[in-house]
């Protein structure tokens, strides 16, 4: 998965997320270029839901729908 910035530079391809206990562990690149390891905490997961807000969180049923159509149609 990539996220890139507005002007379309790619800031974050996370190669993988795996669990380890309670924390979910994110492995990717920033940049490019700089390999690191992401920790996100079961508060981090619970601070992300609220940055995204009741209307986000009901539509992203809709949202996972999509991406799985336009993944299966690329591939």
């Amino acid at each position: 998965m990539k996220m890139f910035s507005k002007e379309g530079v790619e800031m974050v391809e996370v190669k993988s997320i795996q669990r380890k206990d309670d924390t979910l562990v994110m492995k990717g690149k920033v940049m490019g270029s700089m390999a690191t390891t992401i920790l996100i905490r079961p508060e981090d997961c619970w601070q992300a839901l609220q940055l995204l807000g009741w209307r986000t969180l009901l539509r992203m049923p809709l949202i996972l729908f999509r991406g799985y159509r336009q993944a299966a149609r690329s591939s």
